[in-house]
């Protein structure tokens, strides 16, 4: 399962969209609201991160520094989770180290993704009809910022709900998220092809 994939790491500097995206996919693969996933943090001798210091930059010396890196040890896909009741409050320099993160994958051709949660926090008509989501202005206008700020294309851009004070599941939230899930799926799968193609 996705959530399986996910490492135990140092606190994050946001805890909350990890957590809640981390749910969000238990409770749509399980078919119902779970907690699972923040107790199904795997722990294991080889991690995929490690902790990164914008000031100091890993270099080529670093003994953990994959010089010859194989096709499963690349990142394939870049996904960034940024709440739509947030985005105006992010300052510039937030944008900016998302923005250069996003151009480095760029330059390597790996396709990114923005998952924007909590939709239904900044749009009412949203959060009485989820089925309204693509014709929210407020939602739009939150997607559009987020493309401006980030370079993003608009049709790279998720809006989600999370599973917050649900108690069952929810088919609409549910197409949501498998949805973001099943592009990023498609993403990853073309930039794996267009790597093995160009070897």
């Amino acid at each position: 399962m996705f959530s399986r994939l996910f490492k135990k790491q140092p606190k994050s500097p946001s805890p909350e969209y990890e957590t809640s995206w981390r749910s969000i996919d238990w409770s749509v693969f399980q078919g119902r609201n779970t907690t699972r996933a923040q107790a199904h943090a795997v722990e294991t001798d080889r991690s995929f991160t490690v902790t990164f210091n914008p000031n100091s930059p890993i270099t080529e010396e670093d003994p953990k520094y994959n010089k010859k890196p194989i096709l499963k040890d690349k990142i394939h896909c870049l996904v960034a989770v940024i709440a739509a009741d947030t985005v105006s409050m992010q300052s510039h320099d937030v944008f900016k180290q998302l923005r250069d993160v996003r151009e480095k994958a760029r330059d390597l051709c790996i396709p990114q993704v923005i998952i924007m949660t909590k939709v239904d926090e900044i749009c009412p008509l949203v959060k009485e009809d989820l089925t309204t989501i693509y014709r929210s202005k407020k939602i739009k206008q939150k997607m559009e910022e987020c493309s401006v700020n980030l370079g993003v294309p608009l049709n790279c851009i998720f809006p989600v709900k999370n599973y917050h004070q649900e108690r069952t599941t929810d088919t609409t939230i549910d197409i949501l998220i498998l949805d973001a899930l099943q592009n990023i799926i498609y993403f990853a799968n073309d930039h794996v092809e267009d790597e093995v193609d160009s070897e």
